[in-house]
């Protein structure tokens, strides 16, 4: 099961265009275009005819036209138009869902639609702004989003994972400090005096030992934000104020395909400590080769857990974080259940 009331990423803006673009959501059949005036559309991927994908067929003046019997659906998801016949019968519609545009990705709600607040879509305004490089990416993994989410909320893996690029011996003994707020977690965590993972020295040029920072914040359901960066090793208390650092804000986005499958959208904004803004194609690299790595293990443990199912995984120490998040979108979830389960009631 997963959340609905909350906003997820549907696509990267360049995605959507004015060829229909279906895509499966939380496992809803979607279908994404533009209007001939650039607006973006999220329309049930389901003709209310005979039921065929809307995918298939061409975007027109105000809507979208299905491919097999030619019925015309505004950007509402009404039918105003059906050849051959005149009176269109009331009930003739497709779902719209909530859509929103807002720097460089599409953001959808696929719940109860009075409920969509804007306020709520976490703010990624680093991607791609002027004096923030960015690389990015999109993977498309055969796991549950869930698996990612623990993957990300535990960086003791960096080191056995990642040795050749994020990893750090230092990180399985460097226990964050967290703590939870109404939206999900924060994990702050600082070492100090300690070698660059090999990501940090070729992006920040660093030659000696750094202070490292990292803050992250998981918002609820599936948005990592983690600000992480280094900087040469220095006395005071406030690494990521030093001048001279490295500093990289990274989005890891997962959207719920089914319950077996993920997008996986993330964007790594980068400010470094030199003038060489070429080496963001290196960053990028990097980022890509260490999310091949990630995805490399959480795949095999989906197939792993697949095969039996009724084998649990038994907690350490640095589940911590990943345990309070899992709690959370169980609480939500069954919050959800209750208000639907009522409102059917109620009907």
């Amino acid at each position: 099961m997963f959340i609905k009331n909350a906003w997820y990423v549907a696509a990267t803006a360049p995605e959507c265009t004015e060829k229909p673009l279906a895509r499966t959501l939380l496992n809803e059949k979607v279908v994404l275009f533009r209007l001939s005036d650039g607006t973006a559309v999220a329309l049930e991927d389901r003709c209310c005819h005979r039921l065929a994908p809307l995918s298939l067929g061409d975007v027109e003046e105000g809507g979208i036209r299905c491919r097999y019997h030619g019925m015309k659906f505004d950007a509402q998801g009404d039918c105003v138009e059906i050849p051959g016949q005149d009176v269109i019968p009331p009930g003739m519609c497709v779902r719209r869902f909530p859509l929103v545009e807002q720097h460089g990705f599409l953001w959808i709600w696929l719940g109860d639609p009075e409920l969509a607040s804007r306020d709520e879509i976490v703010d990624v305004h680093w991607n791609n702004a002027p004096d923030w490089p960015t690389a990015s990416g999109y993977i498309h993994y055969k796991a549950n989003y869930q698996l990612i989410a623990d993957n990300l909320l535990d960086f003791s893996h960096l080191t056995f994972v990642h040795r050749t690029t994020l990893g750090n011996s230092e990180f399985p003994n460097a226990r964050p400090e967290i703590t939870s707020f109404d939206r999900g977690i924060k994990l702050n965590r600082v070492i100090r005096n300690c070698q660059p993972s090999p990501l940090h020295a070729m992006a920040g040029k660093f030659t000696g030992p750094v202070d490292f920072w990292n803050r992250q914040i998981w918002w609820l359901p599936s948005v990592f934000e983690n600000w992480a960066g280094s900087v040469s090793a220095g006395d005071d208390d406030a690494p990521h104020e030093r001048p001279g650092g490295l500093h990289l804000r990274h989005f890891s986005l997962l959207t719920p395909e089914t319950e077996q499958t993920t997008h996986y959208f993330w964007i790594q904004p980068c400010q470094f400590p030199h003038d060489d803004l070429g080496i963001i194609e290196k960053v990028g690299i990097g980022m890509s080769t260490a999310f091949a790595e990630d995805r490399w293990v959480i795949e095999a443990q989906q197939e792993v857990m697949n095969s039996a199912p009724e084998v649990k995984p038994k907690a350490v120490r640095s589940d911590a974080a990943l345990g309070r998040v899992r709690a959370m979108i169980d609480r939500l979830i069954d919050q959800e259940s209750r208000l639907v389960h009522e409102s059917v009631q109620d009907a």
